[in-house]
């Protein structure tokens, strides 16, 4: 990892020398020095890297490299920090009596790092190292057409596919076919491309066939020169590029050729139109299949969307590895094969790794061999051996160097699950492994640097929720990313430190884990950046936090008993994220916290106690991310403060009762932050002064949004309307809405004209229609809308008051809690429903059979209802599982259950009074496969048609004394009724 580390701290030093900071305390040359020395050792850190495996003299020489880059680092870093404080200040330059102290203490340091580093740098020279260009270290690979094994696994239904794409999508406007297959390093690009290659309708289909493995030398003289060779059969002299670029159009003009381009790394897309001019000439179906892990040369090079080459089933590869380890003996040690099948999990569905652990283990029988490749890191297993790293290597390899050290910190994150990449883009910022690009924000380079590494196949599964990007690394990847650190730790190189209330957290190289918090921590490791003390309950942060000058990110994250925060957390000038989330004691933030100049991240999620925020919070003009701003009493605390922050994410905007006007709200300048997509508005409490709620409307009219908003949230607001602005105009973007507490609103805004609305929230209000049209010009009403959830609406008739057209046409899930008076409508799409709360009309609950589309239906808490209409569950044909929980007074149930043909799992919970089960109804359930009872201590037996339920295997009677005596086995009286249940569970 030195050579990645090197790179940025090189870039720091280029960065800071020409700056305007770098004159300011006068070590201009002295940094210049550092960057040529350091320069001249990287030259050198290609071949070491190498070496460094088999050389320990080496890998120790490393060692001391990697820690001298760290103190120069920091010594960089505390000059930065110094400089930025002096040109703010702008007083006595670099005569005052705090720069001259601070430069003798600088100086002899600098002394002694040099010191070290030109021994380092003369070191290097008795290991006789090969000076080479980091950027061109990649080792090429020859690939060709025939297939060598001797079977493969799951990936006959891929071959089909692509072969149907080659041979049946053709165009008449589309002479040449591109189709890349696209996957991660290992995972069988290259041999499906060859089982595509050779396949028989291939062969009949295409003439003639080229294979060109291109690896890294993408050379359109080189390429065109093989491919002639390859349809010609015989070697080419020297010629020139037009003699060979006019030859190669004379063989395949008008001819129906398929080009295999294995291994494709070119991201130049000149080159590669070049290429594809001259390819051009062929007949109409001529096609040219290209594999690659970058999804940027897939889109480049393709003219179809990339194939996406997904990983192996467990099965198959379970049957790669016993092919590769067992061949073909008949008898087999089923004490291996229990070992190999937890190998082959670490194999993550990646057919290289299932091979090479096979291999590694074909001539090997003892348990211990299998049970240490079982146990060992797959990048600690011998390299002669292995050819997993050497593999993925290959795409660290090929990454600009700007990327590699990103890449190899997400080593540090947990393995196999979710990472969050705004999280992960902060945490770059943190280590400094993100420069500054013209106008851009550094959170935009880190997107920028996110992208790059998805598109390479770096990271997969990715899901956006609530505006956060969420995704995971394949297992392999992320032992690649592990592999490539092997300095051992010192206090003195340590920049993160992660308490083990963090889960999973690795300790690698420059971060480290801990078992427990000690205060001692913070003096031990002074040149943290990062310091992740979430969920460890702390009570109290020490004030010695101060100290750690190079801390750019502290998480106490759901430490839930923290009440406040030392006043010297302020001194933190470097400080950019300080995360709280979920720390639910948390009442105030220091006085001075506005003194973080450099703060960019202020997460204060779920912090529900905060009463008010710091004065003069609007000065922190680097803040991007603010989780909550919670209103104070005082003229530095009103929402001006928000005025001039460019706000990115989400915000909670709590206590808007101590707004005092619309005057005020509009203070808070939100109509102009483009880059906040979620909103959540709040009021608080009756003991407000009493104001008249025109005014209410007229404060949260002011608070209107952007239209780039994509999640808003109202809670508490008192006004007798929603404002004008909950609009198609405005709200375009929104996808979720949640409206709790606006108990004045008797009539809601007309939701149903919100074209991207996929989310409504409706809880505690007084309205008879969820939506009343407005006489927007749309048949269509709710076009996006998925879920629906309602509650505590005691006057909620229906959901529309003027029924039309296309309502509703994709809404697939509905809740409906404590809402009396409600009526659900004929809807063609719900397929989950959930009702609870009393519901004893009857009509509301036969209005339940208009969702005939319904798969799952659950009703609960009902104190009243003594029976269910045979109504409720006609028309559910489609019902696979149905929940009846929690009724009082519920005797019985209709036997209109007969109907519901399809259920699949039937669950009855605290219905206390419930004595029978219909006996139609049950028979009529002949596809039931499980049947849970519990809590009915009414029911007395089960009813006979039980025993005819042939799809039923699962039973469960819990908390039922009297059914439970009547089931026992062999002896109770209703034992017949059920001995045909494979799995029956009747605890005692």
């Amino acid at each position: 990892m030195a050579e990645a580390f090197l790179q940025v701290l090189l870039d720091n030093l280029t960065y800071f020398i020409q700056g305007e900071l770098g004159s300011i305390l006068g070590f201009k040359d002295e940094f210049e020095k550092l960057k040529s020395t350091f320069t001249t050792i990287q030259a050198v850190l290609e071949d070491a890297q190498k070496k460094q495996l088999k050389d320990k003299a080496i890998e120790n020489w490393l060692q001391k490299l990697n820690a001298a880059a760290y103190e120069a680092d920091d010594i960089l870093d505390e000059c930065k920090t110094e400089a930025t404080i002096r040109q703010k200040k702008n007083k006595y330059g670099c005569y005052h009596p705090n720069v001259i102290a601070f430069r003798h203490k600088i100086g002899k340091r600098m002394k002694k790092i040099m010191e070290k580093l030109d021994a380092i740098a003369a070191e290097r020279i008795k290991f006789h190292l090969d000076e080479r260009t980091i950027e061109r270290q990649v080792a090429t690979r020859q690939t060709g057409f025939v297939l060598n094994e001797p079977q493969v696994y799951g990936r006959d239904k891929e071959k089909d596919e692509i072969v149907k794409i080659l041979i049946n999508n053709v165009s008449d406007a589309q002479t040449l076919l591109v189709l890349p297959i696209l996957g991660m390093g290992g995972l069988g690009k290259t041999t499906l491309a060859q089982m595509v290659f050779n396949d028989q309708r291939v062969i009949e289909h295409f003439h003639p066939k080229i294979w060109i493995c291109v690896s890294e030398d993408f050379n359109e003289k080189r390429l065109i020169k093989e491919i002639v060779e390859s349809i010609e059969e015989k070697s080419l002299g020297g010629m020139d590029l037009a003699p060979l670029q006019k030859k190669l159009q004379d063989l395949l003009n008008g001819k129906k050729c398929l080009l295999v381009l294995d291994d494709v790394w070119n991201e130049d897309q000149d080159k590669w139109s070049k290429l594809r001019q001259v390819l051009k000439v062929g007949e109409s179906g001529a096609s040219i299949l290209t594999t690659t892990r970058l999804e940027k040369v897939g889109s480049i090079m393709g003219t179809l969307q990339p194939y996406e080459l997904s990983n192996l089933s467990q099965e198959d590869c379970w049957l790669l590895f016993m092919q590769r380890a067992f061949g073909h003996q008949e008898e087999i040690n089923l004490n291996l094969v229990a070992i190999g099948k937890k190998i082959v999990k670490k194999c993550g569905g990646v057919p290289l790794a299932a091979k090479t652990l096979g291999g590694i283990l074909r001539f090997k029988r003892e348990e211990r061999q299998w049970e240490h490749v079982r146990d060992s890191d797959i990048w600690k297993l011998p390299q002669e051996e292995s050819s997993i790293m050497p593999a993925l290597r290959l795409s660290y390899h090929h990454l600009p160097l700007d990327l590699r050290q990103c890449f190899a910190y997400c080593a540090v994150l947990p393995k196999a699950t979710e990472m969050e990449k705004e999280n992960l883009i902060s945490l770059w910022m943190a280590h400094g492994f993100l420069l500054s690009k013209g106008n851009l924000e550094l959170e935009d380079v880190g997107n920028e640097v996110w992208n790059e590494l998805y598109l390479r196949s770096f990271f997969q599964e990715i899901e956006v929720k609530y505006g956060r990007t969420y995704f995971k690394m394949h297992d392999l990847i992320h032992d690649l990313a592990t592999s490539l650190f092997s300095a051992s730790a010192s206090s003195n190189n340590i920049r993160e430190i992660n308490v083990k209330g963090f889960p999973h957290v690795m300790s690698i190289g420059f971060a480290k884990v801990v078992s427990s918090y000690s205060p001692l921590l913070l003096k031990k490791f002074v040149s943290l950046r990062v310091l992740n003390l979430s969920y460890i309950q702390l009570k109290k942060l020490p004030s010695s936090i101060g100290d750690l000058v190079h801390l750019r990110y502290v998480s106490l994250c759901s430490n839930g008993i923290i009440s406040s925060l030392p006043k010297q957390l302020c001194k933190l000038q470097n400080l950019q994220t300080l995360d709280l989330y979920d720390c639910r004691s948390l009442c105030c933030l220091p006085k001075q916290t506005s003194k973080l100049g450099s703060l960019r991240n202020l997460l204060l999620h779920g912090c529900h106690k905060l009463n008010s925020m710091p004065p003069r919070i609007g000065s922190l003009t680097c803040l991007k991310t603010l989780g909550c701003f919670a209103v104070g009493r005082k003229k530095s605390c009103q929402l001006g403060e928000l005025r001039n922050l460019n706000l990115y994410g989400s915000i909670s905007i709590t206590h808007l009762e101590r707004v005092k006007n619309d005057i005020d709200a509009k203070e808070a300048n939100l109509s102009a932050k483009e880059n906040l997509l979620s909103l959540s508005m709040r009021w608080y409490g009756d003991k407000r002064p009493h104001r008249y709620e025109s005014e209410e409307v007229e404060v949260i009219e002011a608070l209107k949004p952007h239209s780039n908003l994509t999640c808003l949230t109202i809670s508490g607001f008192r006004g007798i309307h929603l404002p004008d602005w909950m609009n198609h105009s405005v709200l375009k973007n929104v996808v979720f809405i949640e409206i709790i507490g606006c108990k004045n609103c008797s009539c809601l805004p007309p939701f149903g004209e919100l074209p991207c609305l996929e989310t409504l929230m409706l809880s505690k209000g007084s309205a008879e229609y969820v939506d009343v049209h407005s006489g927007f010009p749309t048949r269509r009403r709710f076009p996006s809308l998925r879920k629906l959830f309602i509650g505590e609406f005691d006057n909620l008739k229906g959901l529309l008051k003027k029924e039309g057209e296309e309502q509703f046409p994709v809404l697939e899930e509905m809740k409906i809690h404590l809402c009396p008076m409600f009526v659900i409508p004929t809807l063609s799409s719900v397929k989950k429903l959930v009702v609870l709360g009393d519901k004893s009309d009857a009509i509301g609950f036969s209005s339940i059979s208009n969702l005939s589309a319904l798969t799952s239906l659950n009703i609960s808490y009902n104190f009243e209802a003594t029976s269910l209409p045979e109504e409720t569950l006609k028309s559910l044909a489609n019902l696979k599982y149905l929940k009846i929980s929690f009724f009082d007074n519920l005797k019985e149930l209709p036997t209109s259950l007969a109907s519901l043909n399809a259920l699949k799992h039937l669950e009855i919970k605290c219905c206390w009074a419930l004595e029978s089960l219909p006996e139609e109804g049950v028979k009529g359930l002949t596809s039931l496969a499980q049947l849970s009872i519990s809590c009915c201590e009414m029911l007395q037996c089960l009813p006979e048609g039980l025993q005819h339920l042939t799809a039923l295997t699962n039973l469960s009677v819990c908390e039922c004394p009297t059914l439970a005596k009547r089931c026992e086995k062999g002896i109770g009286e209703d034992w017949y009724k059920i001995a045909h249940i494979s799995h029956v569970f009747i605890p005692n």
